[in-house]
């Protein structure tokens, strides 16, 4: 009976469904005749002492014995066959679908589905299974845009309160001033158009970031050569005074096209650079390793080690200097937000004598 099983279990619905009716046939034919057999010797029996007069009801007997218990072996065996076909074939790939389908409507999607069978239901119950998981990841990702976006939300605020006090005041004082006839301040003046300039710069900021919020990022094919190339001319345009030492591992030929987002890939790695050459005290590291999936950009500075504070929450939006930290700020929550729209990852930690940052892009 196992091997039966699992013989079923690995043929397509169609084929076992066949075979099944086939078999049950088969063996519904083989159990009528033997019941015809044994009845007909049965009545045999009976024959010799069956009076005329009784001749008619013994022959109704023997037909509806013969057709009855035909028909109830009939029954008897194909509802047999259907229910092992069942049982083997649909009832754990349904009480799986009938499962899952339960679970999301109550809006839990922390559970897994797992095909039994080779068959076109298992392959269902992938499907199934698939379509959970990117509905769990597009949740994940919602919740997550959500939360940084509150987060985003808060450090805004938090950020224009100062400038929006101090505009305060010095209207205050500019009001007094006029009010008793006197020359306006030009230092006065001159502080007003700093905290504009600084509101202005904040929302460029904020524009930007709810940019890349949106950002649906496309594949453009770019060789190994061309990356690397304009990896190493960005990092001499932004060393400044600094030094930098450059490194490649190159698994792929300088012609092999990348499908990849050179923007992205740039932008990112200009935000690596200016944190790295802003707090490096002698010098920067880079390293390029292009392999057959991934791009990666790792970028170390010899500056001060990350406190456990900053290491905590170094890519959250706006956390920098005025906020307890000292390498930190909006750029490397735009890192890693274009890292996660390239299908990759960005990290930040200490190493031997200084930080490095790490982003790392898949390919489309």
């Amino acid at each position: 009976m196992a091997k039966l099983t699992h013989w079923l279990r690995n043929q397509p619905i169609k084929t076992a469904l066949l075979r099944v009716i086939l078999v049950g046939t088969l063996v519904a034919g083989l159990s009528i005749l033997v019941y015809l057999l044994l009845w007909n010797a049965l009545i045999s029996l009976l024959a010799p002492y069956v009076t005329p007069t009784w001749l008619i009801a013994v022959t109704i007997v023997f037909v509806t014995g013969a057709i009855g218990g035909s028909l109830a072996l009939l029954i008897a065996i194909m509802t047999g066959a259907a229910r092992l076909f069942y049982r083997i074939k649909l009832a754990d790939p349904l009480q799986q679908l009938q499962f899952g389908v339960t679970h999301i409507q109550a809006q839990d999607l922390d559970f897994h589905l797992t095909a039994t069978a080779p068959d076109e239901l298992g392959a269902l119950v992938q499907a199934f299974e698939k379509m959970r998981q990117a509905l769990q990841d597009a949740l994940q990702t919602a919740w997550r845009l959500a939360d940084d976006q509150k987060q985003v939300n808060a450090a805004f605020a938090h950020d224009l309160r100062t400038p929006l006090t101090v505009l305060q005041g010095n209207v205050e004082l500019l009001t007094l001033e006029n009010q008793e006839a006197q020359p306006l301040n030009p230092d006065i003046i001159k502080d007003m158009q700093q905290q504009l300039d600084r509101i202005n710069h904040f929302i460029q900021t904020m524009t930007h970031v709810a940019a890349i919020h949106d950002i649906a990022l496309s594949p453009t094919p770019t060789s190994t050569h061309e990356l690397t190339q304009t990896l190493k001319n960005e990092a001499q345009k932004l060393a400044g005074t600094v030094p930098f030492t450059w490194a490649e591992k190159l698994a792929a030929a300088p012609d092999h096209l990348l499908a990849i987002a050179p923007a992205a890939i740039l932008e990112v790695f200009d935000n690596q650079l200016t944190n790295a050459f802003r707090f490096a005290r002698t010098t920067v590291g880079i390293t390029v390793t292009v392999t057959e999936k991934t791009v990666q950009l790792a970028v170390f500075n010899d500056g001060q080690p990350l406190t456990p504070e900053e290491q905590a929450n170094a890519q959250l939006p706006f956390f920098s200097s005025g906020k307890a930290a000292n390498h930190l700020g909006v750029g490397m929550y735009i890192c890693r937000t274009l890292c996660t729209a390239h299908h990759g990852r960005f990290s930040v930690a200490n190493v031997d004598h200084g930080v490095t940052s790490t982003a790392l892009f898949t390919y489309f």
